[in-house]
């Protein structure tokens, strides 16, 4: 008996190292569709951020074909029991796996080619793949194309390959998980907590709640004369809060526009421009955040979003209380589970990270949905409440007096997945959109207007969301109120930017910057204010930042741009719109490091917006009121007016490249 044992362990063991290498193989071949972004990385990140990042993917990815090939491998042992068939069914099981490998693989190659020109082409790519998998299988009924298939990988299968390939996997993912820790360790910020931080400061001026929804459109909200009632708890809010009418964030993506609002400075000036971007060594220490902490102030910052979460890890130091995101209500939480691997550290990017293993969480059951709806997720990931619950924990541990909270909500951007009862409040449920049905590798970014009717169905499901978002607000403040927290405290709720359904553009972070883009809300309520207001004129998100510290009772540094909103607060705005002005951009095609050459740059004077693209030197000139379509030019009949806010542009922006159009 003891031989017979000794013969099935190793044929298990060589079969599991087979499987295992065949799984890792497959695996690292999949992930090289994802070789092109690299280019993209070196925009944003230096080499050693870059180099960190592959080797921490390559060996996430062996990792999780060693994982893959156990479970085959424990599949298999039943089959293994029978001396007599032993080493003859561990050889089909490792062809088998050679055979899956090759097909997964062979048809990522296949989407990656077909996926691009599917949409132009009008047809969707699934025929295709089914005309591959018929492809595929009539090869391996071929014995000669069969052999060459199941043999391909036998070089790389022996034992002593194996083995080696084992070895090497466990060495460096120690090494990894060691390197991480002590990295990690020297890189946390030391953040004191409330009852250990210094009082020797008292603040000057009231509590302060700053609330931010993420690709929040203004022209979606009922508070701002939408069509649906999708805003009514922050429209009762505001009524006893300034209305900021022309309000529009300073680009038309999360990053750069929520640098924009802590430094009070624009993209071109904070450099931060992709969407994994970090603030420069030279403006970490530059924010309005690390003001109000250094005034005495006890401060906590609480998001959602893990684009948000990675630029403010960069200035965890601003904040007593800087909790990890919080968003998921069930399943399975892939980041967490890894968290050995992307501890706090100077290398990499941690919000990429989040976001590649939020991918491989969700792809087959999102790919399953779009045919089932069985599979379809019924709550959304990014549930508002769940954020607006962490930081509702963080403000009951801050004192009554002298804090500053900054709660960011990912919602409602995409994906659109409102719970019930928002669901199908403003249109019939039918078949749940799923994640991948709302992407734009799905729905392209770009579109003409014959495609426009596949857009409202998406849009409806952004209002249900956006309902859902109001309504966790407004339980949210209710919560506060009740309880005695929002006494003697200014209360600040805008957006980092919006969402655009129409006009040629879906979702946002377009160059075009049309006004669902960037047309976002603002209100503020201070302390004991019963009467709301409305201002017109024209501003943008490099006013928070002052404001914010002016309602702190600091002053607004030299650095600072941005204009403060505080000359407005509590009376209505007389002044004509044209008075004010908003500048925005786009440059996200540009390395952080390096003088900006690309991507556009706008000024919005209150009746007007003119964008100018930086690649040709070509501008554009269109009404606020025309500006939800990309393409439309005014400039022919008013020469006059383009002219002077080109003039405008280049003058607040001497930085900007300068081209005839």
């Amino acid at each position: 008996m003891k031989p017979s044992r000794a013969r099935f362990g190793s044929a298990l063991i060589s079969l599991w190292l087979r499987l295992m290498t065949v799984a890792i193989i497959g695996l690292l071949f999949a992930s090289m569709q994802y070789v092109p972004a690299i280019k993209g990385w070196l925009f944003y990140q230096t080499l050693p951020d870059v180099a960190f990042g592959i080797v921490l993917r390559l060996i996430l990815v062996a990792l999780a074909g060693a994982a893959l090939g156990t479970v085959c491998t424990v599949f298999a042992i039943p089959f293994l029991l029978q001396e007599a068939s032993r080493e003859r069914r561990a050889s089909n099981f490792t062809k088998i796996a050679v055979a899956i490998a090759a097909f997964g693989d062979l048809s990522i190659a296949a989407r990656i080619l077909i996926q691009p020109l599917a949409w132009r082409a009008g047809f969707h790519a699934f025929p295709i793949f089914i005309l591959y998998s018929i492809a595929f299988a009539l090869a391996m009924a071929i014995p000669a194309r069969r052999r060459a298939i199941v043999t391909s990988l036998d070089g790389l299968l022996d034992d002593k390959t194996t083995r080696r390939t084992a070895m090497a996997l466990g060495v460096s993912t120690v090494g990894l998980i060691a390197a991480e820790t002590v990295a990690g360790k020297m890189a946390s910020p030391v953040i004191a907590s409330a009852a250990t931080a210094s009082r020797a400061l008292r603040p000057a001026g009231p509590n302060i709640l700053f609330v931010t929804f993420d690709a929040c459109s203004a022209d979606d909200m009922s508070l701002y004369g939408y069509k649906l009632p999708t805003t009514p708890c922050l429209s009762a809010f505001a009524k006893q809060s300034t209305v900021f009418n022309q309000f529009y964030s300073a680009s038309t993506f999360t990053t750069p526009s929520v640098a924009s609002i802590l430094t009070g400075l624009y993209p071109s000036e904070h450099r931060v421009y992709q969407l994994e971007g970090r603030l420069r060594r030279e403006n970490v220490g530059r924010t309005f955040t690390r003001l109000m902490r250094e005034a005495g102030y006890t401060t906590g910052f609480s998001t959602s979003s893990p684009y948000v979460h990675c630029l403010m890890d960069g200035i965890a130091p601003d904040f007593n209380f800087f909790p990890d995101m919080a968003y998921r209500t069930k399943g399975f939480d892939l980041w967490r589970f890894t968290k050995a691997f992307h501890q706090r550290q100077p290398y990499g990017s941690r919000a990429r990270e989040e976001i590649d293993l939020e991918v491989v969480r969700n792809y087959p059951a999102d790919n399953f949905a779009r045919y089932s709806s069985f599979f379809a997720a019924k709550e959304s990931g990014y549930a508002p409440a769940a954020s607006l619950a962490q930081a509702r924990s963080i403000l009951d541990q801050m004192p009554d007096e002298g804090f500053f909270l900054w709660a960011h909500v990912y919602a409602p951007h995409a994906p659109y997945m409102p719970d019930a009862p928002w669901l199908g409040r403003f249109q019939p449920p039918g078949k749940p959109l799923t994640a991948y049905d709302q992407e734009p590798f799905t729905l392209p970014s770009k579109y003409g207007p014959e495609l426009q009717p596949y857009f409202e169905r998406p849009r409806r499901r952004y209002d249900e969301f956006m309902l859902q978002t109001d309504s966790a607000f407004g339980a949210f403040m209710a919560g506060l109120e009740g309880s005695g927290r929002l006494r003697n405290t200014a209360v600040v709720v805008a957006a980092d930017h919006g969402e655009s359904f129409e006009g040629g553009i879906f979702t946002h972070a377009s160059k075009f910057q049309t006004r669902p883009e960037l047309h976002i809300p603002l209100m503020v309520h201070m302390p004991g204010q019963q009467i709301g207001s409305r201002v017109e004129t024209a501003l943008d998100e490099t006013a928070l930042a002052p404001s914010l510290l002016e309602i702190a009772g600091m002053k607004r540094p030299d650095w600072m741009r941005g204009q403060s909103l505080l000359p407005w607060l509590g009376r209505n705005d007389t002044a004509p719109p044209d008075q004010g002005r908003a500048f925005t951009q786009y440059l996200a095609t540009n390395s952080a490091f390096r003088p900006v050459t690309s991507g556009s740059a706008g000024v919005i004077d209150g009746s007007h917006q003119y964008v100018l693209d930086l690649d040709t030197g070509k501008g554009i000139l269109r009404s606020i009121e025309e500006a939800v379509s990309r393409d439309l030019d005014r400039s022919a009949q008013n020469p006059a007016l383009a002219h002077a806010l080109r003039a405008e542009l280049y003058a607040r922006f001497p930085e900007l490249p300068r081209k005839q159009g």
